[in-house]
């Protein structure tokens, strides 16, 4: 058990005579201890009293000579009696066995005995902390009748016993330390412990804060940065929190693991005098260890879940294996426990907290989808769990830990301008993505259109004020949301999901393999533009493998080699580029189906080079547009305003004339050339065939044990 986190009072209690008559000890009230905080232990105490709360006082009777409550009758003579008979017991237990079988085989039963029961004592690890003074729980809490006489009688073998109660407390906390950091390393692959340096103590970790701030902090937006400046730079105490406490020192840790994994190899090299890979081992153990020591798994405090949440992050830019997609449901569910889900917690929260809150809320649901995106899994969230308490769009500079009521939305480009264009882009890609599972699925195509049209204008808003020749962020943030656009198109008329009550519309020409290259192309040049090195290191976020699945889908039943050759270069070339984006790399069950569909691609291309030439391929006026980057790209037609001429008409006519709408036609589309009165025929169902063909084989993958370990 951890002595941070459980009150002593059981521990305390003496097992020889009771203590009613006994003075009793004030500890930290149960409010306090449960936020972790510096109790005054005045009844009320400061904190409950600034806080509105109800003090709640804990105490327990003084221990009697120590910690360990031990009688003062118990002499070393009564202990060696006592051990000679144990010893006689335990040999004639072994000499009744023995009768039946060999001693070799009372051997290897005794250690096979032994090692059971120690894998049951893990399990119910610190149940026995209960008992004062090292009592031992019943027999009945054993197996067979031999193996538990034999345990009671050997206390070395007994998984629970407490063999030194001068060290009670720091034995729990050692065993708390290594069974959660057994579990992080388990989760993350590495494995030893690190003794930590106190954060902010070196100009390293001065460089690596700066780092997180100008990196790491704009995209994820969870922490109040002048908070985090004044702790990590100036060495103040961060927030509320007494100097040392474990949650703020979990939070450094996890800043500074996040900051090196932004780093290159030759900035490390440069600015550490050590590889990348260096850095971000040390770092990575660092936050392990301060997690751990912190008790992540079953904490109350929104700080020590900012921190893993931040390290979960970290850990995805680096890994590409299924770990975090597995360790993020431990920061799910530790945010239902905080009612992170709840619009209104049962319980008092300041507003300033409450921004903090909706923040980190939100950064979980960007794991969640992104995690769902990489595999083409179900998101564990629902939409409404976001859309009902979105934070605040406001600077840093807005919010303060006294301030009294929530802030206003700033109108301009804020601190918070990309984390809301990423929120809205989670709403939408879990409607259109996803099957019944969480939520009603969306089949329809109108309401799917809409959904997008919608994304369009709310972002449109969002960036109205955003200076993109100015303001290198401010162009990646538009860059960005002009390609998350591009691809929700593809995604309304190519599922990731399979439905059996979705039916694709036509799309007339080339023109739907024409725009998945063309946001093929535009990503990688996004990704390879010098504004865009400083935040090189959340590349893995949302990488365009859905748009390549759907080019190679319409190239499999190409009948032009024009159209083939023009487009193959692109293709081929962000096929091996993604295939170190990707969840897995070009192992996971992801890439397997993307390979059978590169393979397709490339035999009917075979086979097209090998026919007879056609007529000179001549690009349309839609070919000419698409070959413009998305940014220069102007909207010659125009959205179709609805599914069809008579379905939405007016509506949409109107959604587009409002301010929020685009006015400066450079959002692109693929509405204009989609025919929604009828299902597609010929060659277009064929391609859709082989998209659904690419979806399914997700599925196979899953249940392979080969794929995905």
């Amino acid at each position: 058990m951890n002595p941070l986190s459980e009150p002593t009072d059981q521990a305390g209690t003496a097992p020889s005579s009771p203590s009613v008559n006994k003075p009793k000890v004030r500890l930290s009230c149960e409010t306090c201890r449960q936020r972790k905080v510096k109790c005054d232990k005045l009844n009320p105490c400061t904190n409950c009293q600034r806080l509105g709360a109800r003090c709640v006082p804990v105490e327990r009777a003084r221990l009697p000579r120590g910690r360990s409550g031990r009688l003062a009758t118990e002499r070393p003579g009564d202990q060696d009696a006592n051990l000679k008979d144990r010893v006689s017991k335990l040999e004639s237990i072994i000499r009744d066995l023995a009768r039946g079988g060999s001693q070799a085989s009372v051997r290897a039963i005794l250690a096979a005995a032994v090692e059971e029961s120690s894998q049951d004592g893990e399990n119910s690890l610190g149940e026995d902390d209960s008992q004062a003074g090292g009592v031992r729980r019943p027999d009945t809490y054993l197996g067979s009748s031999f193996w538990a006489n034999l345990l009671n009688e050997v206390p070395d073998v007994h998984p629970n016993e407490r063999r030194s109660s001068k060290s009670d407390d720091r034995n729990a906390e050692t065993n708390n330390l290594i069974n959660y950091r057994r579990l992080l390393t388990m989760a993350s692959g590495s494995g030893g412990t690190t003794n930590s340096e106190p954060p902010g103590t070196s100009s390293t970790h001065q460089q690596l804060c700066c780092l997180f701030m100008q990196r790491v902090d704009p995209i994820c937006k969870i922490l109040h940065r002048p908070s985090l400046k004044a702790f990590l730079v100036d060495g103040s105490p961060y927030l509320d929190y007494e100097p040392g406490h474990l949650a703020p020192t979990a939070l450094a840790y996890s800043v500074y693991y996040a900051a090196s994994c932004s780093l290159s190899d030759e900035e490390s090299i440069r600015s550490f005098g050590v590889p990348k890979s260096t850095m971000v081992s040390r770092y990575q153990k660092e936050a392990e260890a301060a997690l751990a020591r912190a008790d992540f798994i079953t904490t109350n405090d929104l700080t020590v879940l900012q921190a893993y949440v931040l390290f979960l992050i970290a850990l995805r830019s680096q890994d590409q294996s299924r770990r975090m997609w597995t360790m993020l449901s431990m920061a799910l569910r530790i945010g239902q426990a905080l009612s992170l889900h709840l619009p209104d917690p049962p319980f008092h929260v300041r507003p300033f907290e409450r921004e903090l809150r909706r923040r980190l809320w939100l950064a979980i649901g960007f794991l969640d989808i992104q995690a769902s995106m990489d595999r083409a899994s179900e998101p564990m969230m629902q939409a409404s769990w976001l859309e009902s308490h979105p934070p605040a769009n406001v600077n840093d500079i807005d919010l303060s830990p006294n301030m009294e009521a929530n802030p206003p939305d700033s109108p301009g480009f804020t601190d918070m301008t990309f984390t809301m264009m990423v929120h809205k882009t989670q709403y939408v890609a879990r409607s259109l993505n996803f099957s019944g599972f969480m939520e009603p699925s969306i089949t329809t195509l109108a309401i799917r259109q809409q959904l997008v049209l919608e994304f369009q204008q709310s972002v449109t808003k969002l960036l109205q004020h955003a200076e993109p020749d100015k303001h290198p962020f401010h162009w990646i943030t538009r860059a960005i949301a002009e390609c998350i656009h591009a691809c929700m198109q593809l995604i309304t008329l190519r599922p990731l999901q399979r439905s059996p009550n979705f039916t694709p519309p036509l799309v007339r020409g080339d023109r739907l393999l024409e725009f998945a290259v063309n946001v093929l192309i535009v990503s990688r040049r996004l990704r390879s533009d010098p504004r865009f090195t400083t935040y090189q290191w959340f590349e893995f976020a949302f990488p365009p493998w859905h748009c390549l699945a759907v080019a190679l889908a319409e190239l499999c039943v190409c009948d032009d080699k024009a159209v083939m050759e023009r487009f193959w270069d692109p293709i081929e070339e962000s096929f091996h580029l993604l295939g170190r984006l990707i969840a897995d790399s070009q192992r996971g069950m992801l890439w397997k189906p993307m390979e059978k569909l590169m393979a397709r691609a490339r035999d009917r291309r075979v086979q097209l080079l090998a026919s007879p030439s056609p007529d000179a391929y001549s690009p349309s006026l839609s070919t000419a547009v698409q070959q413009q980057p998305i940014s220069m790209q102007m909207d010659t037609q125009g959205f179709v305003p609805g599914i069809d001429g008579r379905v939405g008409l007016q509506h949409a006519v109107a959604a587009m004339n409002t301010p929020e709408s685009v006015v400066d036609g450079t959002w692109p589309n693929v509405w204009d050339a989609v025919d929604f009165s009828y299902a597609a025929p010929g060659t277009a169902q064929v391609a859709w065939m082989s998209y659904e063909n690419f979806v399914a084989d997700f599925y196979v993958n899953v249940d392979d044990p080969l794929v995905n370990r």
